[in-house]
This record gives structure tokens, sequence and C-alpha cells, in this order.
């Protein structure tokens, strides 16, 4: 039985919110709990949150770390989603047309899956079953609304993903301007400078729910081994700003996985 989580991160000097959905085949229950014991914290006590500042709380940035590890050692997928700033019931509607989304074009090992949706999403979860049966795929998932992230540890992943994604599309907004060590394990000289998005860009670009890529014996250049996220994995709310819509298709709607080294 496959998992779906799902949290948001909402930035009003962005005017949008971001959501991101993280699926396994497997549950994230015990990968999570041993990724906060490993940094210090107590599963089903504490947990990690994205929004805490990693330079004062060290066991949060290892956790992010560790968590960072968990969605590529249990063949993580993300879907993305984009709404207004200004209402999170739009965001949680716009999240089960992406879950729609996701589950029509996109292949699963099983045909049974459990949705998670963080606190605060729908506000209840007799508001979350009224978007689910006005989209029609109440037959899809079992769904799970109003959900406390200590307890479902899977949604602190889909709460570093959606921070991770937002502060991608700040960057290409033009809104967050950061430059950052590249750091061991990224194929650059560990000291030099580079971009914040591009960074977080590199440790995701696999993970999205995608097309198959096009056919080697097509490719002019290895700038067309790209794959088409925004049929699969992206969804954008008709009711955005325009340059948010752009920047979110520009940012998201295809990923490049060929070489960047």
């Amino acid at each position: 039985m496959g998992n779906f989580y799902f949290d948001e991160s909402i930035h009003e000097r962005g005017h949008f919110a971001l959501g991101a959905f993280v699926y396994t085949e497997e549950s994230l229950d015990g990968p999570v709990a041993d990724a906060l014991a490993k940094s210090g914290l107590t599963p089903g006590v504490d947990e990690f949150k994205s929004g805490a500042l990693m330079d004062r709380y060290p066991e949060q940035a290892r956790a992010r770390d560790l968590l960072h590890s968990v969605i590529f050692e249990n063949n993580c997928r993300i879907g993305v989603v984009v709404a207004p700033h200004y209402s999170c019931l739009a965001l949680g509607s716009e999240a089960i047309r992406g879950l729609k989304k996701i589950l029509s074009t996109n292949q699963f090992r099983t045909g049974s899956h459990e949705a998670f949706f963080d606190e605060g999403i729908f506000g209840t979860a007799n508001t979350g079953e009224r978007a689910v049966n006005a989209a029609g795929i109440l037959q899809a998932c079992r769904f799970h609304f109003e959900q406390d992230s200590v307890q479902v540890p899977g949604i602190q992943v889909a709460d570093l993903v959606a921070h991770t994604c937002a502060t991608m599309l700040l960057a290409q907004l033009g809104v967050v301007k950061k430059m950052v060590k590249s750091g061991e394990n990224s194929g650059y000289d560990p000291d030099s400078d580079m971009e914040l998005e591009f960074k977080l860009w590199a440790g995701l670009r696999y993970n999205f729910f995608a097309a198959a890529p096009p056919p080697v014996d097509t490719w002019e250049s290895q700038l067309d081994f790209q794959v088409d996220v925004k049929s699969r994995g992206l969804q954008i709310a008709d009711a955005c700003e325009e340059r948010v819509r752009e920047a979110a298709l520009i940012r998201f709607g295809s990923m490049y996985l060929g070489c960047i080294h």
C-alpha cells in the first residue's frame, strides 16, 4: 500500500502557498523516527520543523540533512501544488486536484494508497472530504485529514520538501538571493560558492513525478535530457498571479536530468 504525505509552505512576500506531496511505497514512520533519534530529537514527542532557525538548533539542522537522505533511500516521489497565499482552503482543494492528476498519469506498484494531510490544510476533516467528493477520487485513496505530524512522521518529510521547493520558487521570483557553500558530495569544490536554489534543485531533481525522458537517439545535446513534470506532478491554481504561474512553470514544469558538473 502506497503512502502520500502532504504539507505546505506559505509565503506572503511571494504571493503563493506551495504544497508538496511525498509518495513512498512503504510507510515513512520508521525511517523518520530513526532520523529524528540520530539527530537528538525524541520521536513521538519532537518533530522536524523546516521553519526552525537551523543555526540556533543544531538538532534541527541535523534532522534536515538526515531527512534528505530518507527521501533518496526510500525512493520518494514528489508532487508540487501552487496556490494563492491568502487561502488555505484554496490550497487544499488544489491539492486534491493535484493528487487526482498524479494518480491518473503515473504508474504505481500498488493500486491502493493512504493520503495524509497536515493540520490546517483544510481546517476540518469534513471540508477535506467535500473536496475529495467534488474531485471524484474518493475510491482512489483512504484519506486522513487534519493529521498531527508528530504522530504521522512522514508529514515531516513533506514539510521539508514543501519548504525546499518554496525556496526555489522564491528565488525564481527574485525574492530570495543567497549564496551557499557547495559542501561535501556535491561534485564541486566543497568550499566553492553556488546559488542556494541551484543546490536545492540539484538535490531533488530526480524525485519529481514526471514523464519518461525522450529517447536518447532523439537528443541533439545533453540539454535534451529533460522530463515533463507539468503533466504528471505539478498543479497550479488558476487563481495564482500570472508571474507566480510563469515562475512555477519555469522552475518545476520540466526537469533537466543531465550532467551538471
